[in-house]
């Protein structure tokens, strides 16, 4: 059985590339079960459709797998056709949040044969060797159960028993859901993603892009970025938010495993700079200086970048010098930079998004952060249907004070999200495929939910962009108030402590973690 693994190109334009994490741990894992496959890593060789085209055209498969996120939809849906129409009889799997959160959309409007729901370390294990065996996915639990579903009006999955994990089409067109496969519990069990199968010198070179101007341990051409794992999934569950593991509980490397895979990282292929690469990296203390301490006694001389919550170092009801201390140890174990974010500085707004904190966790932790010379990485969404043009003006108002200038961009509803679940049940989206489709970045003006006229809702926001950006010292073009460029770019000549957010072609980074396929 031939098999084909392939890493789309989220960005073809970008400069810079990142090792895709979730392919790595699953390829992994693939490699480690003993079948044999090729990767066409479409991101690394910059190749163009034409060129993936003709690869299918010379080259056959018994089975190719690929995932992505949502927003690459329009894409996958022409791999899919591409591959079908030159290889009739080749099985399609399809992973990651693009057929995780959606499976009643790509079945309807592609033919695809078989999505994986989630983690993905052992399902693709148990059904490529179903395919080699030839043994049945599964089958139809009868009396026919039909599962519910939020993506409008289209055909529902029916319920059924067989590979864990597996949304399939049957023999008779049908589409039979086998249900979500258990999560791992140990995450620290799954194999380190084995970068050798990659290309791994022009993710290097062109992976120091990313890294951050203010390194100190050594010249920032001198950077080694490699993506780390830390946890998977998120202790909370955001309504315009989805992510691979969603439906599985926030589980967390131990600081052994975390620093053994930097050190090996290290040894093998040089690195000093890790992107902790998560939806979530740490979300209390206790256990975040436990890694820190990990990190500080391994001193490996490496930077890194992590994501977390306002409520880390925000929270009132954590003693203050806690907060500090902790904090103070992100800088003496390397972090230079931690991203989490604020979304609306408006509390009735985080209400809504679910996020279960306040404003002001953001103004106390960013204060905190600042005092021991860590940079701010933060991002705003606007549109949510209680938004007006005062709580735009109250957000930005607070991104002034802190002097941080955000990645900023539009509320895009996404399958599986409470907020979906508003557009589509509203009539804000009446045709699901087409809307995503018309999908491209968060920082594009696709949709509207607020009682703002489109022409009101989107100058308000670009308005106060812009307002910032002159109070910050007109340090971006009008082009770049939303697709800024990176730090690089702007923060040049810039004279004043201002923090500014990379959100050009790295949006959305953290939803290409493990679990894709």
């Amino acid at each position: 059985m031939k098999v084909l693994f392939v890493n789309p190109s989220l960005r073809p334009k970008a400069p810079h590339r990142y090792l895709p994490v979730g392919l790595g741990y699953v390829v992994t894992a693939v490699k480690e079960a003993g079948i044999a496959f090729d990767l066409l890593d479409i991101d690394a060789g910059d190749y163009t459709d034409s060129y993936v085209e003709g690869y299918l055209e010379k080259h056959r498969y018994d089975v190719i797998a690929l995932g992505s996120i949502v927003t690459h939809y329009k894409w996958v849906k022409w791999f899919i056709s591409t591959v079908k129409r030159l290889q009739p009889t080749c099985h399609v799997i399809v992973g990651n949040s693009v057929g995780s959160s959606m499976p009643e959309i790509l079945f309807h409007h592609t033919p695809v044969d078989t999505i994986v729901l989630g983690e993905a370390d052992v399902t693709i294990v148990e059904l490529l060797k179903a395919l080699r065996s030839g043994k049945p996915l599964g089958e139809i639990v009868e009396p026919f159960k039909p599962i519910p579903h939020t993506n409008g009006d289209l055909p529902s999955t029916y319920e059924g028993k067989g590979v864990a994990g597996l949304v399939f089409r049957d023999s008779k067109g049908r589409i039979v859901n086998n249900g979500r496969r258990p999560a791992v519990k140990k995450v620290d069990d799954l194999p380190w993603p084995d970068w050798d199968l990659f290309d791994v010198q022009t993710y290097i070179e062109r992976g120091r892009l990313t890294a951050h101007e203010n390194v100190h341990y050594y010249a920032p051409e001198q950077a080694v970025v490699f993506p780390v794992n830390t946890a998977r999934g998120c202790v909370f569950k955001c309504t315009f938010c989805h992510y691979v593991f969603w439906n599985d509980p926030y589980r967390h490397r131990s600081p052994t495993s975390i620093v053994g895979e930097i050190r090996r990282n290290q040894e093998k292929y040089g690195a000093n700079y890790i992107h902790f690469w998560d939806e979530l990296s740490f979300h209390k203390l206790g256990p975040a200086e436990r890694v820190l301490d990990a990190l500080i006694a391994a001193d490996l001389g490496v930077h890194f970048t992590a994501a977390v919550r306002s409520d880390l170092f925000g929270r009132p009801d954590l003693a203050f010098e806690d907060r500090r201390r902790v904090a103070e140890k992100f800088v003496r174990a390397g972090c230079l930079v931690l991203a989490f974010s604020l979304e609306s500085g408006d509390d009735d707004i985080l209400d809504a998004m679910n996020k279960r904190v306040k404003a002001q966790f953001f103004r106390d932790q960013v204060k905190i952060l600042r005092e021991v010379g860590l940079v701010t990485s933060t991002s705003l969404v606007f549109g949510y249907p209680q938004e007006t043009p005062e709580t735009i003006s109250r957000t930005l108002k607070l991104c002034e004070e802190l002097n941080i200038y955000p990645s900023a961009g539009y509320l895009l509803p996404f399958p599986s999200t409470g907020m979906w679940k508003h557009a589509v049940d509203n009539g804000f989206i009446r045709d699901c495929e087409q809307f995503l489709l018309d999908v491209t970045e968060r920082q594009d003006f696709i949709i509207n939910m607020t009682t703002m006229p489109d022409d009101v809702y989107v100058r308000t926001v670009t308005d106060g962009l812009a307002d910032l950006n002159r109070k910050f010292g007109n340090t971006l073009e009008a082009n770049a108030l939303f697709k800024t460029g990176g730090y690089q770019e702007h923060d040049k000549n810039q004279t004043r402590d201002v923090d500014r957010h990379r959100n050009y072609v790295n949006t959305l980074n953290y939803a290409t973690v493990a679990g894709a396929v």
